[in-house]
Parts: C-alpha cells; structure tokens; sequence
C-alpha cells in the first residue's frame, strides 16, 4: 500500500510517501501558495512522486490537513449566511455568554457576530423543553421563511431553533423547503450539533454554514485535480478531532475541519514518541508562521469544544495551543525601545530576508542564520540558498536601533521566541497543575529542533526526543491516523436506575449511526472501534466533566457515578456523595485503522565523522567551533556532543553546550541534558 500525507503550512507544504512492501519514507516540501493551496499540494504531489520513481496510480490513499477551514475564521472570509431561529432568538448568537477574558478590563470587546440583524429570520414556532410542539410551524410560515431567504443575497443558510436536539422536526421541514434548484449550502443544528446551550449551538450552526461553500468548493476542487495525478487514490482530509474523514463526505461536516492543520502535527508527535516507548511529551510544532504546543500523558487529549478567533467551537478537537512563533516571525521594536517577536509573520512570500524575495524585517529565520545554526547552502537540502549577506543587514538594522551588535540582537530574537513558546508550554502544563520537567519535549517543524535546546533549558527539561523527519512530522501525522466519527446528543437524564435504560438507547442509537458512517466511508466493519463517553455534573451545576465508560457495560450507573466523582474529586478536590449526578450529553467516538505504518529503520550503522566545522556564535556572544554532521550519515548508537549541528532535508538540530544527541535505529534522535549543567 502506497499513502501519500500532504500538510498546508503557512510557509511550506510538507509531503510524505510511505510504502508498506517495500517499506520506505520520501519526503519533500515546496512552498505553499496561500492564495490557491491546491497548486502547491498538486505540486507537491507531482515532485514527489517524479522524484521516487513512483506512478500515480500505485497511490492508493492521499490524506490531507488544511488550514482553508481555519484561515476563513481568522480572516473573515466565509459564505455570506441568513440565520433563521425561532422568533424572539434572532440576538442570541450577538448576546453570547457573559464570560470576560479581561475581567478589570474597562470596556471589553467582542467579536463581531458572522450574521448582521438584517440577514437574522425569526421563525414562528416553538418547542418546549420537553420535546413537545407549543407553536406549530405552519406551511404558511415556511412560504414567508422561503421568500425572505430568497431575497436575502446570501449564499449559505444556518437553521438553529429551540430545542430541536429534542424534537428536529421544524429544523427537518425547513431544511427540505430550502433545498432546492438554488446552489444555497444549508444545515441544521440538529445535525450539525444536536446539543443543549443556545448560544453553542447557533454559533458552531453558523460556522458550519459560513464555512461550507469555501471549504466544500476547496475540496471538490483538489478532489478533480488530484485525480489527474493519482486516479485511484482516495482523497481523506484530516479533521479537528484527529481522525481523518473522507473528502466526499465533508458536505455538513465543514466545521471538523476548523483545527485541521494543527491537529496532525500532534497525532505525528504521538506516533513517533509512542513508537519509542514515549509516553508523556510536550509536542511543539515550531513552522515558518505560528508554533503549536499540546501536552500528551499516555495520549492526544480531545476537547469537546475550542475557540479560534473569538469564536467558540462546540466540536471535538484535539487539545493544542497555538501562538504566533515561528521561523518567519518577525522581530521588531516597541515605541519604547523594547525587542518583541511576533505574531505577525513574514510568511511564504515575501518571507525572511534571507530569502531575497523582497523581505526586508529581520526574522526568527534571519537571527538563526546570523548565528551560525543554520547553513545558507543546505537550507531544505540546498534546493534553496538563503543570504547571509540579506540576514545581517535585516538584523543589523535593528541592532543599529537597539546600540546592540549585530550577534547579540540575533541572540536576544531568539531568546524572545524561546521565551514566548516556553510560556505556552507553562500554559499547557503549569497552569494545570503539571509540572514541565516530567515531561519529554518532541520538537519539529521546520524550526523546532533549531531552538529546542533554548526552550527545554528554559523550562528544566531534561530529555528532547528529535522525530526522524521533523519538518514533515504532521504529514507523518496525517498517514497514521484513523478514520474517525464523533456523534453527541443531549439527554438530560438523572442519574438513577429508572433513567438507565435510556442512556444506554441513546448510546446504542448512536454507535448504530457512527459505525454506518465509518462503512460509508470505506472501512471494514469488522476493523471499527467504539468508546462510550458522557458528560456528566452534579445536580445545580452548570458546568460537565467527561467521562469514559466501558463500551456497552451493563453497570452503567455504577461505573459511570464512580468515574464522574473519581474525575471531579482529582479536578476540584472534593466530591459531593449526597448530591444528585446527570447525564447530560452522551458521545460515541467509532474509529477504523486504514493500515499500520512501517516501522522506521535508520540507514547508517556506522559512526560517521563531521562533514565540516561551523562557528557558532553563543550565549554571551561567546563563538566556538560547532561540529556540523549530516543527520542521515550518523550511525546508530552514534553519540554526539553539544555544541554541534545536525543537518538534514528538511529541519536542521542545534545541539547546545552540555547536550549529547544519540541516534537510535528507529529514526529518532534522543537529546539528553548533563545533570551538571
């Protein structure tokens, strides 16, 4: 089986082959085209497969992670919606909740709404709480929702009404009125998440709507052109929860795509560490524009929701922070002559000034090169030369401004974008009650194994575990992960025997549906997985806590009681036994495995001697004379000591003072931190 992983960045597309028989690894990237990804993901795929001697009809799967679905939020360029609710609720997605990030600030922001008043239905019919129809929806009322959304001049509908994840009849007879002749994208709450809170519910309803045409056209685009290149493959896009769904089968589900760009690099991290017997980690994905950071104790944690924006995301997905750090991060000073760096990014064009494509602001990329770190002639295997002569005087200019020199602005840029992914990762951890140095830090990115000794001294850690190919490590992510469906539906159920019984039906319905989906989709029945999870709340509380429990147990009460208190007491410090417990949405997550990944093996056996010496310029502007090794040259059970470079295609490693980096034959590369440094 041949697969191909293709991951958007804002800098660069990365691209991996992986074939089972025989098992080998290609990798490559070429720049991204952000006004038009789909050129540089064909592109991509085309040098690829040139390069490997491979014709495109022995690619059976291509995955792919995209950041179409997040970049539409950030920039605000979605379908125009009409959003129609019952009669009385046309503010809520305006109103919100009444949570403050900045909770002294004197005049707090929001937002803009994605839907104005004007283009805000209200429809005349109510359900009550209980299911049950209060105010019928008339076929009258239906005709006037019909015309008004004619006249309206959007190009997509959202249908959010009361309390239809209890009875969607009215969202199901409107939904069938609007679709018609007309090339409107529209969806229903009830599909998209038939779950209780107002606010949730219409806003993830009007991004599944804002979202559609831009990513359905996207796709249905790339769909055409790949099959062109590779007739046979099946295109999956990777989605928000970690598991990947097919392309033909996003229609409605647009929204699981939000966090589709960074969650491959987290499954990436956690494929290589638990291959090498890693179980708690800190995966930093440091690329050309941003850096994402999660922190994994025995696997990827998924969240039932997410912002992005500003905007709240009621959807499953994989638990990442992300920041405006990376390579192309540019370095710039305040109006009180203070050194920042980020979040705004030089990007894939113009780039850092060492690329000499018209980038003039001095970069993260710029100060590494300044440095020593990185080498102008083997930069992504020498298919790209950058200037040190451009990188100097970008990071000259501002040392001019600072009365620094030159090598020491470079050190503080890259002090401060350390020091920027080090409070991340003290957000991940420390702020929630773990503490950084038991865990293992997995860098990768283009630039991550490049700083990943600043940030793991910063923070105590002792142990760095580099992946094999770390500049193509959320492409790697996107190649081994599962297909994955993830269904909820709100039962508001005390947690008593007479109550059981419905739970478990609840459950049953939905794994019935989850694992058709996955059929649907191409997966062997037999092959499909199922968990049973629930949130759950003492009775009064407004807020869940999730729980699993064993799929199909038959002590559902019990086990799921237990866990919940278990849960609350390690969250909170105390557990309630003489209070009421509820259940409050039931979730079913079905998975199905395409293939097993090949087990990487490193080429090199024999230790191998440095290809050159580079000076490199350290803390204090201290300069010394680095080893620089080529990373696929050293044998296995090599040990190399810090200071020295490891180069490779697509990153290069900075093994700093008093670091030793080991090669193993599984790829990897283990840094370790002298207990006396």
């Amino acid at each position: 089986m041949k697969v191909i992983g293709v991951d958007v960045g804002g800098t660069f597309t990365d691209i991996i082959l992986v074939s089972s028989d025989p098992s080998r690894y290609y990798v490559h990237k070429v720049p991204s085209t952000p006004e038009a990804q789909e050129r540089a993901v064909v592109r991509g795929i085309r040098e690829i497969l040139h390069r490997t001697g491979t014709e495109g009809y022995e690619i059976d799967l291509i995955v792919h992670g995209t950041t179409i679905a997040t970049n539409a939020m950030l920039q605000r360029k979605g379908a125009r919606v009409t959003l129609l609710t019952t009669e009385g609720l046309e503010d809520v997605i305006e109103i919100g909740r009444q949570n403050r990030n900045e909770i002294y600030a004197v005049h707090a922001s929001r937002p803009e709404p994605l839907v104005d008043r004007q283009h805000r239905i209200g429809v005349s019919e109510r359900i009550g709480a209980d299911g049950k129809i209060i105010v019928p929806l008339t076929d009258e009322e239906v005709a006037r929702v019909v015309r008004l959304v004619s006249e309206q001049d959007g190009n997509a509908v959202a249908i959010a009404l009361l309390f239809s994840f209890k009875n969607p009849s009215h969202e199901e007879t409107l939904l069938q009125a609007l679709r018609g002749p007309n090339d409107r994208y529209v969806v229903a709450s009830s599909h998209v998440l038939p779950e209780f809170r107002e606010f949730e519910r219409t806003s993830t309803t009007v991004l599944e709507a804002y979202l559609g045409p831009v990513v359905v056209g996207y796709l249905e685009k790339l769909d055409r052109e790949i099959r062109s290149v590779c007739p046979r493959a099946r295109l999956t896009v990777m989605q928000s929860n970690g598991g990947t769904r097919l392309c033909s089968q996003t229609r409605g589900h647009t929204i699981g795509l939000a966090l589709s760009g960074l969650a491959g690099g987290v499954m990436g991290a956690w494929e290589v560490a638990r291959r090498a017997g890693v179980n708690r980690l800190i995966s930093l994905d440091m690329g050309g524009t941003s850096c994402d950071i999660s922190a994994i104790d025995g696997g990827v944690v998924v969240r039932p929701d997410n912002e992005v924006g500003g905007l709240p995301l009621r959807i499953p997905s994989v638990d990442v922070k992300t920041i405006g750090a990376g390579g192309g991060s540019i370095a710039w000073i305040d109006n009180a002559g203070i050194l920042h760096v980020g979040p705004q990014s030089a990007g894939a064009d113009p780039g850092p000034a060492a690329y000499n494509l018209g980038g003039t602001d001095a970069t993260v990329t710029d100060a590494n090169l300044v440095l020593g770190r990185l080498n102008p002639y083997y930069f992504l295997g020498g298919e790209i030369e950058i200037s040190m002569k451009h990188a100097r005087r970008a990071v000259s200019r501002l040392a001019k401004e600072l009365g620094m020199s030159t090598e020491e602005t470079a050190l503080g840029i890259v002090k401060i974008s350390s020091h920027n992914m080090m409070q991340a990762i003290r957000e991940v951890t420390v702020e929630r009650g773990h503490d950084p140095r038991d865990y293992m830090l997995v860098p990768f990115g283009g630039a991550g194994p490049t700083q990943a000794v600043d940030i793991a001294e910063a923070l105590g850690i002792h142990a760095i575990l580099v992946p094999p190919f770390p500049g193509i490590t959320s492409a790697l992510g996107l190649v081994c992960t599962d297909l994955r469906v993830d269904l909820m539906r709100t039962v508001l159920l005390m947690g008593r025997e007479g109550d059981e019984n419905g739970l478990k039906r609840t459950l049953e319905e939905l794994t019935d549906r989850a694992v058709r989906g996955l059929v649907q989709q191409g997966a062997d029945r037999e092959t499909v997985k199922v968990e049973w999870r629930i949130d759950m709340r003492y009775h009064g509380q407004s807020h869940e806590i999730t729980i699993h429990v064993p799929f199909r147990t038959e002590k559902l009460l019990s086990i799921s009681r237990e866990r919940f208190e278990q849960r609350h007491a390690a969250m909170y410090g105390y557990r309630m036994d003489d209070r009421t417990v509820e259940w409050v949405t039931a979730r079913v997550v079905a998975t199905s495995t395409w293939s097993s990944l090949p087990d990487r093996v490193h080429p090199a056996k024999e230790p191998c001697e440095p290809i050159s010496v580079r000076e490199l310029v350290l803390p204090d502007t201290v300069e010394v004379d680095a080893d620089v090794y080529r990373r696929p040259e050293v044998g296995v059970g090599q040990r190399i000591e810090g200071p020295a470079i490891i180069e490779q295609v697509d990153t290069t490693t900075y093994v700093g003072p008093g670091w030793t980096a080991e090669q193993r034959a599984d790829g990897t590369l283990m840094m370790r931190r002298s207990v006396n440094t």
